[in-house]
């Protein structure tokens, strides 16, 4: 049986990421405004810097799990359409 190039710790990491990252995004963002509310601009505007450099690396992620994925895909060798007989 042969490996696939990418192995499925990697794919199981960048989808767990692909969960997390979001979530994460928006308890940033809800600190970000509570304390922007209780006048702590500074620390607000540092938090929307944050939760920015989170979700560059949420969609960087993203197009990582779908490579991962075909390539994965492609590499197959037991490709259900082919039909050799």
């Amino acid at each position: 049986m042969d490996r696939p190039p990418i192995s499925r710790h990697t794919i199981a990491l960048t989808i767990s990421g692909a969960i997390i990252l979001p979530i994460a995004i928006c308890l940033i963002l809800a600190v970000a405004s509570l304390l922007s509310t209780m006048g702590d601009a500074a620390g607000g505007g540092v938090l929307r810097w944050v939760a920015l450099g989170c979700g560059i690396i949420w969609a960087i992620n993203l197009i990582l799990l779908v490579l991962a994925l075909a390539v994965n895909a492609l590499s197959n060798p037991n490709d259900s359409n082919s039909e050799e007989k």
